[in-house]
C-alpha cells in the first residue's frame, strides 16, 4: 500500500508583504497535512523561471510566489516582474507536462504569518488534485543510481 500524499509546498516572499516584525517558521509540517517552506526574497523579482522551474524539478510540489501589489512595490516594477517570470515558468511546466498549476503567484500586502500558511494550504489544496510533483520519483531514482567509472 502506497503512503498518503502530503504535499511539499515553498512559499516565496518579498519582505515588504508581511505586516509587522512577523517572520514565519522556515519550515512547518500543518496538521492538515502538507509540509511548507517560508523563504523570504528581498523583493519578488529576484526570482528567475529556472529557479522555480528547479524547485519543482528538486520535488518541491507546488512554489507560490507573494509578491507586492502593483501600486505597492518599493522598487516599482518588482511584482511586475515576478508575474512575468512566474507566467513563463508556468508555461514551461506545462510543456513538460508537469502541470502549470505547480506554480503560482499572489499579489497582496499587509499579510500576516496566518495569511502565509493560509497561501499555503491553499497551494497544498490546489496540487492534491495533481498529486506529488513527476519529478519525485525520478529524484529517488537518482540518488539511487551507482557511478560507473570512465576509462581513459
Amino acid at each position: 500500500m502506497s503512503e498518503p500524499f502530503e504535499p511539499e509546498i515553498m512559499v516565496l516572499y518579498c519582505g515588504h508583504t508581511l505586516a509587522g516584525g512577523d517572520r514565519p517558521p522556515e519550515v512547518m509540517k500543518h496538521a492538515s497535512g502538507f509540509k511548507a517552506r517560508f523563504i523570504m526574497m528581498p523583493c519578488s523579482s529576484k526570482i528567475e523561471p529556472g529557479h522555480l522551474v528547479k524547485l519543482i524539478e528538486q520535488g518541491m510540489d507546488r512554489v507560490t510566489v507573494v509578491a507586492c501589489p502593483e501600486a505597492n512595490c518599493q522598487f516599482l516594477v518588482g511584482s511586475n516582474r515576478a508575474e512575468g517570470r512566474v507566467r513563463y515558468a508556468r508555461i514551461l511546466l506545462d510543456e513538460a507536462g508537469m502541470g502549470a498549476e505547480r506554480v503560482g503567484i499572489v499579489r497582496k500586502d499587509g499579510l500576516s504569518v496566518a495569511d502565509l500558511i493560509g497561501i499555503a494550504e491553499y497551494g497544498a489544496k490546489m496540487v492534491g488534485r495533481l498529486g506529488p510533483s513527476p519529478m519525485k520519483a525520478t529524484t529517488k531514482v537518482r540518488d539511487h543510481v551507482e557511478e560507473i567509472p570512465c576509462k581513459r
